[in-house]
């Protein structure tokens, strides 16, 4: 009679239940070569760019420098003509800035990690923002909309934003002309 089998899945390691085959994934099939070099998706398939959403073949994108667990490079969500526009748009932003001063243009916490900030598609410097501050208002669509949406939502009383935002306002005023 041998030595019995032990049933129980939470004491047996997980390779052991799959007869010693390596199980595959179904997002693993499709893939192909530039080259040498292994890439996620077939070379017809075709990707919406998240910034000019345009549906472009695979082949307009660049690698994220990502891979899976089967080697293959993953492709950027956006594609190569937007990703060099938003490049250059960045570098231009980074050579008009001034010098970085020590506290965020907004919150005015002092900071040594500050963010540039800038009107998206153009090259327009707006100021040096701390990380809280600089997600915070992408997050709220970089615009006066959404910042006002967002501060509707927290106050639903027009009156009390209102009041809040002379105050707020009157502040940051005086602060800047204390710098001056």
């Amino acid at each position: 009679m041998g030595r019995p089998i032990n049933k129980n899945l939470n004491t047996i390691p997980y390779w052991k239940t799959s007869y010693g085959k390596k199980q595959k994934y179904k997002t693993h099939e499709h893939f192909h070569y530039r080259g040498e070099i292994k890439f996620v998706g077939k070379e017809t398939d075709m990707q919406e760019c998240k910034e000019c959403y345009r549906s472009l073949p695979i082949m307009a994108f660049t690698t994220s420098g990502k891979t899976r667990g089967d080697t293959a490079f993953y492709f950027k969500k956006i594609c190569r003509e937007c990703s060099s526009r938003i490049h250059a748009e960045v570098w231009a932003v980074k050579k008009k800035a001034p010098p970085k001063p020590e506290h965020c243009n907004c919150c005015h916490k002092k900071s040594e990690k500050l963010q540039r900030d800038h009107i998206h598609g153009s090259t327009t410097f707006r100021g040096w923002l701390c990380r809280n501050c600089n997600t915070g208002m992408g997050g709220l669509g970089d615009n006066l909309e959404g910042v006002l949406q967002g501060a509707i939502y927290l106050e639903n009383d027009e009156n009390k934003i209102i009041e809040t935002l002379h105050k707020v306002f009157n502040e940051m005023f005086a602060r800047t002309n204390d710098e001056r």
